[in-house]
């Protein structure tokens, strides 16, 4: 019986393969060949055989080390792995950026302000941009019939001398990039339908209808069934809240797929017959179903059961898909301020009147101004390698929940600010409560950057959004922080060659600069801060006394407490409850100063 060859398996390079075929050769096959010189035909196939060997290595490491996200090189490789982790990012980042929308608005019979009829809302999807190409698109509705939208007079009549037209000024946030459609044709029912939408610089999926007109909603994962809706909230000038956010089960979803190939939509494979287009069923039709025996294997249970997700949502089939997606119109999308000027089109309407043309509608909608009060600028590139994998780490740590109460303030702060808007939120343990409930004290800011009480609107806004991510045994209660109004008289002494006049204005115009950012919710006030502060300033020698004040009624909250009851045993701060938060309103009026010579 002949022996065995022995084979080494761990040799890899061209090298080594070669020495070991040759090696190999001669000692099974001396009689046969042995001619292994470079320039003969043994030395040829042993050189081809090495040389395939060693390239199948090659692409066996490759492989391999694409397939981890840590030792992978290959941007499209990096990507899906990325993307596997919970990471996506998709096309040329936006540029965002904020503009100023000036209408021209005739004046009322009696001259002294604008006449409703004629004011106009300029729809979100409005397109504007610059003289070197940029398009940006509106974000949000702009309602000019808004009560803060403040107005000046910009024409007058030559005969009576009163106001003729008002112009009216609105702020609202811009994108760049603008919108495109395409429309695919779906044909039989298909797994996993996999839609070519365009190329690989597409950086939203708008929105997604059949000819039925049927919506599609975009998911992280197909196995995903809510998605969360913002509809238009009937009490907005009431609350000041534009939109009402409201959970939506979506039977009818995909996920986006973009490599640097292109940009794809990937469907499930149910059918209108197996799923429900609310996506929801009763859960006695899927548990438990016993047949003839008379027991049970498996204890366990699959939640897609209930919400009836085995097919991963309804797939589009026999129709045409009507896809709106947005993309940059240039690469780069960095303006200074005033360069964008030009408004290429937009939808208006006015509300205030039953009919929405005629001569003087066209003048106010061609009256339409814009420009940027600020530069916009934005970093157009492709994130990097190493810039998607540390963000995909990221992601795949924080595993979309809120857990700490870090991740619960942060999470308050991530609401869209089309649903509302909270200032400042603090996190606390509620000490009354036996089942470990948390409570969110929360504080809003009106038109005046003054804080003022949430609006039940937002605080329904907020507990939907929170509990979407929220542990499940979490329980969550959102009240209103209490406003505590305060100031303070502050006494110090200047140097004789000083004006004190001079040198008072310095030391409240620095106190000022100070104490400019809001306090947060349970945050102390160090009266010894003042102390430094006014110490620093140019001719003052001491500060004497800082006296805090509590401000109580009329213009300022209405809360019951003293200041003795805030001060701290040594009188160096305010104590803040941790459901209180400390503010300065009408800061000229309540910090006053003395001087001292």
């Amino acid at each position: 019986m002949p022996k065995k060859p022995l084979i080494k398996y761990t040799n890899r390079s061209f090298d080594s393969i070669k020495a070991d075929l040759v090696d190999h050769a001669r000692r099974y096959y001396p009689t046969i060949y042995d001619d292994f010189s470079d320039p003969s035909i043994g030395g040829m196939l042993l050189d081809s055989v090495a040389y395939v060997g060693d390239m199948l290595s090659f692409y066996l490491d490759f492989q391999v080390n694409e397939s981890n996200l840590e030792t992978a090189i290959e941007y499209n490789s990096v990507r899906k792995k990325a993307s596997e982790m919970g990471y996506n990012f998709y096309g040329r980042p936006s540029a965002f950026g904020m503009i100023d929308l000036y209408v021209l608005v005739p004046s009322n019979t009696l001259g002294i302000g604008p006449d409703v009829t004629y004011i106009p809302i300029l729809k979100r999807g409005a397109l504007f941009g610059s003289d070197s190409g940029e398009i940006f698109t509106l974000l949000e509705d702009v309602d000019f019939n808004d009560p803060r939208t403040p107005f000046v007079a910009a024409r007058r009549n030559n005969v009576t001398n009163k106001p003729s037209h008002y112009a009216l000024k609105r702020t609202a946030q811009i994108k760049s990039g603008t919108r495109y459609s395409v429309a695919v044709e779906v044909g039989e029912p298909t797994r996993f339908l996999n839609v070519e939408v365009g190329p690989s610089v597409i950086n939203e999926i708008i929105s997604v209808f059949d000819e039925e007109g049927r919506e599609y909603y975009q998911v992280e994962n197909l196995t995903q069934e809510v998605v969360y809706l913002n509809t238009t909230n009937p009490n907005a000038a009431i609350d000041n809240v534009p939109e009402i956010i409201k959970p939506h089960i979506a039977s009818r979803r995909f996920v986006v797929e973009q490599t640097e190939e292109g940009t794809s939509l990937r469907f499930g494979y149910g059918t209108d017959n197996e799923i429900a287009d609310d996506g929801i069923i009763s859960p006695s039709d899927k548990l438990l179903k016993l047949s003839g025996k008379n027991y049970i294997t498996d204890s366990g249970f699959d939640p897609a059961k209930f919400m009836n997700t085995n097919k991963f949502g309804i797939a589009p089939s026999n129709t045409t898909l009507t896809i709106t997606y947005s993309s940059n119109s240039t690469p780069i999308n960095n303006l200074a301020v005033g360069a964008i000027n030009r408004y290429f089109n937009g939808s208006f309407t006015f509300p205030n009147s039953p009919t929405q043309t005629g001569a003087t509608f066209s003048s106010v909608v061609a009256s339409l101004e814009v420009s940027n009060p600020d530069v916009i600028s934005q970093d157009n590139n492709y994130p990097t390698i190493e810039e998607i994998k540390y963000r995909a780490y990221a992601k795949y740590t924080a595993q979309n929940r809120t857990v700490t109460k870090t991740d619960y303030e942060s999470y308050v702060y991530q609401m869209p600010p089309t649903f509302g808007t909270i200032k400042r939120a603090s996190i606390v343990n509620d000490p009354s409560s036996t089942n470990k409930k948390m409570i969110i004290y929360v504080i809003s800011e009106d038109s005046d950057g003054n804080f003022s009480q949430t609006n039940d609107t937002v605080k329904n806004n907020l507990r939907i959004w929170i509990n979407k991510n929220k542990m499940i045994s979490d329980k969550i209660e959102i009240r209103d922080a209490k406003i505590i109004n305060f100031g303070f008289n502050f006494t110090f002494s200047v140097e004789v060659n000083y004006d004190y006049l001079t040198v008072l204005s310095r030391a409240t115009n620095a106190l000022r600069e100070k104490l400019s950012e809001k306090f947060y919710i349970g945050e102390p006030f160090y009266i010894t801060d003042v102390y430094k502060t006014v110490n620093r300033v140019e001719g003052v020698i001491d500060t004497i006394l800082v006296e805090p004040i509590i401000f109580s009624g009329g213009e300022f909250s209405a809360i019951n407490v003293k200041i003795d009851d805030l001060k701290s045993p040594d009188g160096t701060y305010l104590k803040t409850p941790k459901n209180c938060v400390l503010e300065i309103k009408n800061f000229s009026d309540v910090v006053r100063g003395t001087v001292i010579q």
